[in-house]
């Protein structure tokens, strides 16, 4: 179980920060009225609420 949720936070993390980087791009390319600046900024609202879950939840105190 260890190894899935370290592999679950490594895998969010990796996403969140893919995720930034695209939308950072995005916006700058396009403004932050774009539609897909707008779908881009909420799958990483919901990528960035489930790593802030786990963190609530306490798994990181068990694998940090």
């Amino acid at each position: 179980m260890l190894q899935t949720t370290v592999t679950l936070i490594s895998s969010l993390e990796h996403q969140i920060a893919t995720g930034r980087q695209r939308l950072q791009e995005l916006y700058d390319a396009r403004g932050y009225t774009d539609s897909t600046v707008l779908a881009v900024s909420i799958e990483l609202d919901d990528l960035l609420n489930s790593y802030e879950k786990l963190q609530k939840n306490g798994i990181f105190s068990a694998t940090r």
